[in-house]
């Protein structure tokens, strides 16, 4: 569904047809990309391995330490790209069980701990050479729904429209005001938002598309 279908079928269901709007169009766009961005970090249901930006690391020699991408969510799989040898996630405490004074080690990459807080990724062994680590990532959406293109569509599957305008609309009964908030519309919708998620993940375990939680998937330096 693109932007404008979505707002209509929110609008029409919220019964706010007539202008002036009860729920201005920005701020139902507001609800989406909230709901949007929650609905991919709980369900992982955007997985990127091409976009250039956040799919690919360029290592420097003698680097350890390397930004990530603020939407990447977690890291399916990482392989270097001159072998394509996966690299596997650990943990700092079980590199320092392993190797001591891990940091001081420098070799060919293969394992990888994540710095959640500050979205870092850290090698181990330290890069002795140039080379790229292709990722497979869960992300957000590249960019967020705007009023400016209403012809967009968002980047989750199309089945999965009907969840996202429940989750708008429990947020847009949150609203205050005499003409707008309705707690009872809006458990509801929450309710109905919070079935859907599930059925999305329970989608994935099925298909074997994600068959973790995003816990599971960050390790912590």
């Amino acid at each position: 569904m693109t932007l404008t279908e979505i707002v209509a079928a929110t609008r029409s269901m919220l019964d706010d047809t007539a202008t002036p709007y009860l729920w201005p169009d920005e701020e139902l766009v507001v609800c989406l990309n909230d709901r949007l961005n929650v609905m991919c970090a709980e369900t992982l249901c955007i997985t990127d391995s091409t976009t250039p930006q956040i799919c690919t690391v360029t290592l420097t020699k003698g680097l350890a330490s390397y930004a990530l991408d603020s939407r990447i969510i977690a890291i399916k799989r990482a392989a270097l790209q001159s072998t394509g040898a996966p690299l596997f996630k650990t943990t700092q405490d079980s590199l320092f069980r392993w190797y001591g004074l891990w940091q001081n080690f420098e070799g060919t990459p293969a394992y990888y701990l994540l710095d959640v807080q500050s979205a870092h990724i850290t090698l181990h062994p330290v890069p002795a050479a140039s080379d790229t680590i292709n990722l497979t990532v869960y992300r957000l959406p590249l960019s967020e729904m705007s009023t400016s293109t209403p012809g967009a569509e968002p980047e989750i599957p199309r089945r999965y429209s009907r969840t996202l305008i429940n989750g708008i609309l429990a947020l847009a009964y949150e609203k205050s005001g005499s003409e707008t908030l309705n707690t009872e519309s809006a458990k509801t919708y929450r309710e109905l938002w919070q079935k859907g998620i599930d059925e999305i993940k329970r989608e994935a375990l099925v298909n074997g598309s994600a068959s973790y939680s995003i816990n599971d998937l960050m390790g912590v330096i």
